[in-house]
């Protein structure tokens, strides 16, 4: 998993979805303030799909609180 403060990210934007697309890494954007709360996770869609399907199985079971999209 690679870390990225918004501003890196904005600048090697080509390179992440690049990262995320071919390599199938996962990439974090964490605010420069540091909160991890407030971090965005970029995935393939794939691997959204994934995600979306066993929310759709067992929705409660799967995420509990936490709300996608």
């Amino acid at each position: 998993m690679k870390r990225y403060s918004p501003t890196a990210a904005q600048q090697a934007l080509m390179e992440i979805l690049a990262e995320v697309r071919d390599g199938q890494e996962t990439v974090v954007v964490t605010p420069t303030d540091g909160h991890e709360t407030d971090s965005i996770v970029l995935i393939t869609k794939q691997d959204w799909d994934v995600l979306q399907a066993a929310k759709a199985h067992d929705p409660e079971t799967y995420l509990g609180e936490v709300e996608l999209g």
